[in-house]
């Protein structure tokens, strides 16, 4: 009785279905390293982006408030400072320069929003928005290429 009804739910053979459901379940882990998501380009989030160590990097700087944003880069002296709709670029080597991390500030202490986006494989640019009342202070790219927002 129980192969007459397994035969009209499943009107093929059952060594089809055994194979079929073999087949499935051995290739899904390979089908799942095949469909892996694209990498963020645009408007992404802290830990999003990802660069290899060793490969030369840009980093734009592009600041799109109405204020001043002053840029630091940790362990290096020099100021930069960003006028309203204008923009910055550095050239480094992920993990080859030590961790690259920049601190920004508005220059009326207003609350600012960093925006990552990954245009090309070797820029990130990271944007300044105008934010309410919290916001980011520093962007950093770690030896391992990942990119991070605090």
């Amino acid at each position: 009785m129980g192969s007459l009804i397994f035969s009209l739910i499943f009107p093929f053979p059952k060594g089809l279905l055994a194979r079929t459901a073999l087949f499935s379940l051995l290739t899904l882990p390979l089908f799942s390293q095949l469909v892996k998501a694209a990498p963020c380009t645009y408007q992404c989030e802290s830990g999003q982006i990802r660069f290899e160590p060793g490969q030369p990097l840009t980093i734009e700087f592009v600041n799109k408030t109405n204020g001043l944003i002053n840029l630091e880069r940790v362990l290096d002296i020099k100021l930069h400072w960003l006028r309203p709709q204008t923009d910055f670029a550095i050239q480094t080597r992920v993990g080859v320069d030590s961790d690259m991390s920049m601190v920004f500030w508005n220059d009326e202490n207003k609350a600012v929003n960093a925006v990552l986006h990954r245009p090309d494989a070797e820029t990130l640019q990271i944007e300044f928005l105008p934010s309410g009342d919290d916001g980011d202070l520093a962007v950093h790219v770690s030896n391992d290429g990942r990119v991070l927002v605090y």
